[in-house]
Order: C-alpha cells, then structure tokens, then sequence
C-alpha cells in the first residue's frame, strides 16, 4: 500500500532529517550487505531517471497534496483502491506518488510482470519500511518491546533472526495441528451464537453481526497465541468488557495508521494529535494483551519444560522454549494482526457463499461427504480433504484482498519497468487491481472457485494467470508468517457454517472501504436456514 515518505526540508539554511530517513538508510546499508540481488549496473546504465516515470506533477511548493484533499482534490472524494485505479487509468502500469507531506515518495505498480521485477530485487532482506508510526511507537516503548518489534516492523539482521526463530514453528504445514481442536470448538461456539442472534421471524442476523465475527477472530487467534479462551463468545458481553475494548482498539489503531502513514501527516515533525491518540490506544491494547500473554506464559512455564514431544507444543509453548521476550513480542503481534483481516475475510466469504447458492451447494456436498455428522471431530486429516472449500477462499481473497497489495522498500538502486528505482524508495505491487483484469483473471467480477480446481474444464483456470498476478499473503521471506493459521480458521468456520445452514443474502452488493486494510462497510445481515 502507499505510505509516507517525510522530505527533506531546507530550515534556516540547513536539511533536516526525519527519523524515517536515518532508519532508512541504516537498514538499506545492513540489507545490501547480506543480499542476493543480482547485479543490474548494466539496466541501470541505460535506465530513465526516476522523474521520467508517469504520475501527477508535484507542483512547486504545493506538491501532490492537494489533489487528495476530501471533496476538493480530484483524487480526495475516493477510497485508496479507486484512487489507484485512477491513477493507473491516467498514467499506466507504473505510477510515482510524491510531493505529499508526510509520504515517502511511492512507485506503484499496476502489471505482474513489473511485481515480479520487484519481488525479484528484495534480496535475502527484504525490507518493508511501512507501519511507521506502529515502529515509532515499538521505539518508545522498551519496557514492553525490549529492542525486539516484531516481524511487521523489523528490517535487517534484527528481521532475520526474528523470523528464522518463527518459520519452524509457523510455517509448516503441520504447525496448524495442535491448534485445530480448540479452534473447531470455537467455531462450533459461533455458529451456536449465531442460531441465537437471528430474528426470530426473518431469520437474519443482526446489522451489528460484523462485531461478532470480530469476536470470533479474537477468540480464535487467542485460542493459538494464547492456549488461552478469551470468552469472547459469551452472551451479552458488556461493551466495556476486555474482549470488546481489544476490539475497538485494533479498529482505532488501523484507522489512525491511516491517518499518520497513509494520508498527509506532520506527525514526524512534532507529536501530533492523532500519535497521542494512537499511543493512547496501543497503550490500552497492550496493557490487556500483555496481561494474558504473561498470564499464559506462566501457566505454560512448567508444562513447557516438562512436556518432551515438541510436535503436540502450541506455537507459544515452541516459542516460549526458544526466546521469551520474542514469544511475547510475537504473540502481541498475532493479537493485533489476527482480529481486523481475519474478521473481515470471514465476512467477506461468507457474502460471496450466500450470494452464489450453486456453488454453496457443490461446497456442502463436499463437506457433507467429508464430515458427514455435525458432532465428528474437525481433524487436520479431514482440513486437507477439502479441495472446493479451499478454492471457496482463494476466489474470496481475490475478489476481498486484506490489501491494496504488497510494499517493498528498495534496498540498493534497481530497474524496474526501464526505470531507476533509487534506494530506499517504497515500490507498491498492487495485486488487488491486477486480480481484477480480465487478461488474468477471465470474468474477473464473478465469484468462480471452480478456477482454482485442478480437475477444472468448464471455466477458465487461474494457472493460466501470471505466477505474480495473485498474492494474497504476500512472496519470499516476508510472506505472511501467520498464513497457515488464518487459513485453517477460514476453513473450520467455513466447513462447520455449511454443515449447520442455509446462508442467503438478500440486501445488494457487498460494500467495503478499502484504507489500511479492507473493512466490510454493509451490514452483514446474513439468512440463516437450519439444516
């Protein structure tokens, strides 16, 4: 996604460096160092300079912010992903973005081919200097992050180590396997929930039911960074209650992760309002995670020594073993990664399912062929039988990304598109408008999983796209290391809904806005059929 790069300015005779700039280049210097990019002296000797790259002319003093001005700037009126169609409409594949207060200048691209490229120059490294405010923050708090700020914020070497402690245990495909017990039963909690929340007479669910697959992210990414039930799924919980603050939390945070990285922000010059607001409420959402990680830490101290078979260990019991300070780090990092995207993918699918009654058919046969009683037990065996359901996910997240698309920040002068890419400049791959084009994606407005089976005749195969069109969670070392969880949540909720209701949607096409992350906008006012 675009996010800010803070200029240079020309104070009383002498330059002033931001903070971002000094980080920048202390970690483009440590990622070159150890990286395997090729060399590119000979693209780069005949490249175009960086100015010669399409985009709207920053004006003297002025810049580009005005054009993104709300109701006053041609661009300002519209959410991110309109204002990069339009913007890739105007200027083509590859786009610059600078001259805006409080934005590194941004090179967005808009065809896999350029995102290969890009993909292609991260190196061993790679960086993604984007959360800014969330890294300056992390800065600021020692007592909590010790030096150690997660996977989401880390560049270099501090990055790598991070990382090659939590592959192991993450990223494997059996790492989802201690956690699948827990997480069917909180599915099996939710759809019980979900019984009890429908009208009476119309069947539907309740225009605040966004809120409670916000609960069932919670509980569920609780359940694997925890080993700990939160009780996010009680009834009548009261909106002052630790769940529901942790809730409004990581909305406030996304949101003013918006407002200070995305759009104009001088908050790199002096401590804004929105920075005090925003610290406000990470201090409020650790305080309460904090609490539970190192009540759960605790409780699993003895139990981690003791127990000798690493395989049936939960993720935070493999990483407590490891490295204390990066198990806390890392389960804070699920806590507030894992309610906001998987909550809304959730919806998002459940929207496409319910709007698209054949293939919420062929889906629940598939199901009711695999777990045929609605009591057996959700195993790994019975997750990698579900070859439609999975496909069910894949269309979903191609047409309701998490994102706008992928960032890298270039850690030494590259080429991409015949163009000279300086260091430490942001290059934005945006998957979500090439997902939709009909080169790649055939019927690309359609909800067809079927494009994702291999056995597929009838419609167009998503083999036949570009290796680089679709990326959902991410490519290379800085894929989304979390990836196997949210997936296995997506499919237990999705086989245990199907296996228990009828979903119909009867109130027009999904709306979302599309901002730090993509956020359901409609009501999810889903029917519910007993079955």
């Amino acid at each position: 996604m675009m996010l800010a790069r803070f200029l240079t300015r020309e104070i009383n005779g002498s330059c002033l460096l931001s903070r971002v700039q000094r980080r920048v280049r202390s970690t483009a210097a440590c990622s070159v160092e150890h990286s395997e990019i090729k060399n590119v002296n000979n693209e780069l000797q005949y490249a175009r300079p960086t100015k010669d790259i399409p985009g709207p002319k920053a004006l003297p003093l002025l810049g580009n912010w005005f054009r993104f001005i709300p109701y006053i700037g041609e661009y300002g009126t519209y959410n991110l992903a309109t204002q990069f169609r339009m913007l890739r409409d105007q200027y083509g594949d590859i786009v610059k973005l600078d001259g805006i207060i409080g934005r590194r200048t941004s090179i967005l691209l808009f065809s896999p081919e350029l995102c290969e490229k890009m993909y292609r120059m991260e190196g061993m490294w790679p960086m993604r200097i984007s959360m800014e405010s969330m890294h300056y923050y992390r800065e600021n708090r020692k007592n909590i992050y010790d030096g150690q700020y997660g996977l989401g914020t880390s560049q270099g070497k501090s990055w790598h180590d991070f990382r090659s402690k939590v592959n192991p245990h993450m990223m494997q495909p059996r790492a989802i396997t201690p956690h699948i017990a827990q997480i069917s039963e909180v599915a099996d909690e939710f759809v019980e929930k979900m019984r009890t929340l429908r009208d009476p007479k119309t069947l539907e669910l309740p225009d605040n039911f966004k809120n409670e697959l916000y609960k069932w992210a919670l509980e569920s990414i609780c359940s694997i960074a925890l080993d700990f039930r939160l009780g996010c799924l009680k009834s009548n919980l009261a909106a002052d209650s630790e769940p529901q603050i942790m809730i409004n939390c990581v909305h406030k945070m996304f949101d003013l992760m918006y407002r200070l990285d995305v759009l104009p922000s001088m908050w790199r010059l002096y401590n804004t309002r929105n920075l005090k607001k925003f610290f406000r409420v990470l201090d409020t959402l650790n305080g309460i995670a904090i609490k539970h990680v190192d009540e759960a830490r605790m409780k699993l101290h003895e139990t981690t020594d003791n127990d000798t078979n690493s395989h049936n260990r939960s993720i935070l019991q493999k990483l407590l073993h490891l490295d204390k300070q990066m198990a806390r780090v890392m389960a804070l990092d699920m806590l507030t990664a894992g309610v906001d995207t998987t909550g809304n993918i959730a919806g998002s699918l459940m929207y496409y399912i319910a709007n698209n009654p054949e293939k919420q058919e062929k889906l629940r046969e598939e199901v009711m062929s695999i777990l045929p009683d609605k009591t057996s037990p959700i195993t790994y065996d019975i997750l990698i039988q579900l070859r439609y359901a999975k496909a069910c996910i894949k269309e979903s997240l191609r047409l309701f990304p998490v994102s706008i698309g992928n960032l890298r920040t270039m850690p030494t002068d590259v080429c991409i598109g015949g163009y000279k890419i300086p260091a430490g400049i942001n290059v934005l791959a945006c998957h979500a408008l090439i997902t939709m084009e009909p080169t790649q994606f055939p019927r690309p407005q359609e909800y067809i999983p079927e494009r994702w089976m291999r056995d597929n005749t009838e419609f167009p195969s998503a083999k036949e796209a570009h290796p680089f069109a679709y990326m959902p969670f991410g490519f290379g070392p800085r894929t989304c290391a979390g990836r196997r969880f949210a997936e296995m949540e997506l499919e237990t909720l999705l086989l245990t809904v199907i296996r228990n209701f009828r979903i119909e949607w009867h109130h027009g096409p999904l709306k979302y806005e599309s901002r730090y992350i993509n956020t359901l906008a409609s009501p999810m006012r889903f029917k519910l059929i007993d079955l």
